[in-house]
């Protein structure tokens, strides 16, 4: 049976979190959540599976404006898609042998097939099942609206991402029966939908009227009635210091000259359990530190001990929170998507805003008035064409530099993490290649991209190169990325933000599933680097010999 396309279906909220996949294959009879009734079906997916399996790995890029929280959040939810095709894999091999044993049951469940009696046990349904009567398509039909509207219902604050940041294998145009179908099994679902809502004792405006989700995209702006604005001291950042996003703002914040107009304060590297008193709740994420508290081990209970605080962690100072989990509820949150560096109204004690990029900007452009360096634009908005030559280099930098490392650490095949490998590469040659030949990465001003490259390359010989297999580069061999980075370093204020410790301790001891025993390796020493002279003052530093 052929296969005629593969759609990725990708959603995520307008604050630019996490999105998540379903595959579907186009033909009804072979939905990866609909029933396999024949070995022919268990045969076509299994052959769909060998010949798409590398155009799924090679077209799975993450888009290039998560933080690094959504990052490791977008990757968790790949290795659940894929765990769930292993099962539907197993499912159809279960049932060719069923097939020709002649023991295999015809009763299906309503997801990957299994008999829904034995749905906790992904194996189970290898075994011999009584033989009922063979359930009808409009059955399989519901029973897969069900398993759409459960994946739904966790994931109400995603909607379709732009096809440009995520490609499509697509195929010719879909049959009319084919439509026909799909529309029978939409229809379907909504009016089992609507029955179970009332069997629930809720109608169905009822359910459309719940409260939307919570979206933290507001600005701090001047004009006039604006819900925030600029004000000395009224506005406190979250941050850590591990955080790429994090640490993009806290250098933004330097080069302005706002330390004493924007307060902050630095969370706990290592991410732990936030409903620790909560045996069933398994969220870890970002907490405060604790000076008077006991070292503790990462979130199965291994590797460490860690401090409870590390230099310049302290306690939430407005709520005296545990986790910032807390902070977003306490703001009546309800997109569950806990991340920093999160940016807080201390007079209306409510969030602003927690896109990192958002957040950059206001700091460079919004509270001028207080600057100490208000002439500083890191986004040169009043040179034309130095926008247009910062958006050309956004446009190859972020996909390729700042996110292929993401790419090549969570490669789940040899030939995505090549292919990988390759794009960053590329894009580590290239700015190489313009850093021999001019100062920035723009020409002769520092802006926006020049810092977003700076906290990439910071990681990049101390954690990337280990922690996600980009070894093929180091900044360290490579004068005029290494030259780039002392000058970054050594601007006023930049230095106090750099803290090699908290970052090593964030990624080796955060991400149990990756590394056990949170053993944190002990570098190269790029710190101690930057701290020599970068010669890029003197008169005719670039060009063919430098």
């Amino acid at each position: 049976m052929p296969i005629e396309r593969i759609n990725l279906y990708c959603r995520s909220d307008s604050r630019l979190t996490p999105p998540s996949y379903s595959l579907s294959l186009s033909s009804p009879s072979l939905l990866v959540c609909s029933p396999l009734t024949t070995p022919e079906e268990a045969q076509a997916f299994l052959a769909a599976m060998r010949d798409k399996s590398h155009q799924r790995q090679i077209s799975h890029r993450p888009p290039s404006n998560l933080t690094s929280d959504g990052m490791d959040s977008w990757y968790l939810q790949q290795r659940q898609r894929e765990k769930d095709l292993r099962l539907r894999r197993q499912e159809a091999e279960a049932l060719l042998r069923g097939y020709r044993s002649g023991s295999y049951s015809s009763q299906r469940s309503s997801f990957g097939g299994r008999p829904s009696e034995h749905l906790d046990d992904p194996l189970s349904f290898t075994k011999e099942q009584p033989k009922e009567e063979e359930s009808t398509n409009e059955t399989a039909q519901v029973n897969l609206l069900r398993h759409m509207e459960k994946e739904g219902e966790e994931k109400d604050d995603c909607k379709p991402y732009n096809s440009r940041d995520f490609p499509q294998v697509v195929s010719a145009t879909t049959s009319e029966e084919e439509k026909r179908l799909d529309a029978q099994v939409v229809a379907t679902g909504r009016q089992k939908k609507a029955q179970k809502q009332q069997m629930q004792g809720r109608t169905s405006s009822e359910s459309a009227n719940r409260p939307k989700e919570t979206i933290w995209r507001d600005f701090i702006t001047s004009e006039p009635g604006a819900l925030f604005p600029p004000q000395a001291g009224r506005y406190h950042i979250y941050v850590s210091y591990a955080c790429p996003g994090s640490h993009r703002a806290l250098i933004v914040r330097a080069l302005k000259g706002l330390q004493d107009v924007v307060s902050v304060t630095y969370v706990h590297p290592c991410w732990r359990l936030t409903q620790p008193n909560d045996p069933n709740d398994k969220h870890r994420g970002w907490v405060f530190g604790d000076p008077g508290g006991e070292p503790f081990t990462n979130t199965i209970g291994r590797g460490g001990p860690f401090p409870a605080a590390y230099p310049g962690n302290e306690p939430d100072p407005v709520y005296d929170a545990y986790s910032i989990r807390q902070i977003y509820e306490a703001a009546n949150d309800t997109s569950g998507k806990f991340t920093i560096p999160l940016l807080w109204d201390t007079k209306l004690s409510t969030i602003v805003n927690n896109e990192s990029s958002d957040i950059a900007y206001m700091l460079n452009s919004c509270l001028n008035d207080f600057a100490d360096n208000a002439d500083l634009d890191l986004y040169t908005e009043d040179d034309e064409d130095g926008v247009a030559r910062l958006n050309e280099v956004s446009e190859w930098l972020s996909p390729l530099m700042i996110h292929g490392v993401y790419r090549c650490g969570f490669a789940r095949t040899q030939r995505a993490y090549d292919k990988a490998i390759a794009e960053l590469c590329e894009a580590f040659d290239r700015a190489d290649d313009i850093l021999q030949r001019q100062r920035y990465l723009t020409g002769d001003t520092l802006t926006d991209a020049d810092i977003r490259l700076f906290v990439t390359l910071l990681r990049f010989d101390e954690v990337y190169a280990f922690y996600f297999k980009a070894n093929a580069r180091l900044v360290m061999l490579t004068p005029s990325l290494l030259n780039f980075c002392r000058d970054i370093f050594q601007e006023r204020g930049i230095a106090e933000t750099c803290n090699m410790r908290q970052i090593k301790a964030h990624f080796f001891g955060s991400h149990a599933e990756w590394n056990k025993y949170s053993v944190v390796p002990r570098g190269l020493g790029f710190m101690e680097l930057l701290e020599m002279p970068h010669h890029r003052d003197d008169p005719g530093v670039y060009g063919p010999d430098y």
